[in-house]
């Protein structure tokens, strides 16, 4: 068993009051390889003192500043504040999720991921899933399946 901090070797950034680290997780087989893979939700992280992963190979760090990633990473979007897995697509691969339940009235992005690269990102709010559109402070987001 290891244990994680935002001071353990190969963890980006370092840690700051509020930032929550690992305040959600989720994993899964993510990239295909036959390995499970773990999503470390940081709601409130300070975006410029991240500078990678959480351990070496393969590793991604991923915010609303990530190329490929919808939306700008605003004050209060809370991007991370929650993470989750579901096989969004039917194609038997869970697929990461993060929630940003402060985006508006919040949004679920759908993470497809390879071994070591971010190959797309889609957001979701709750109108695009079929739902009545949301307002401000419905939060949606703030609970994903893990």
């Amino acid at each position: 068993m290891k244990l994680f901090d935002q001071d353990s070797p190969g963890i980006s950034g370092a840690p700051e009051m509020e930032d929550y680290f690992a305040s959600s997780l989720a994993a899964g087989d993510f990239d295909g390889d036959g390995t499970d893979d773990l999503v470390v939700g940081m709601r409130s992280e300070e975006l410029n003192s991240a500078t990678g992963g959480v351990i070496t190979k393969g590793a991604l760090w991923i915010d609303q500043d990530t190329d490929k990633v919808p939306g700008d990473p605003v004050v209060g979007d809370h991007f991370g504040w929650t993470v989750g897995a579901l096989d969004t697509d039917g194609n038997g691969r869970v697929e990461p999720l993060v929630g940003a339940p402060g985006n508006a009235a919040g949004t679920v992005t759908v993470l497809k991921v390879k071994p070591g690269t971010l190959e797309s990102a889609t957001a979701f709010a709750e109108a695009d899933l079929g739902f009545a559109a949301g307002s401000d402070g419905d939060a949606f987001g703030a609970a994903l399946p893990h």
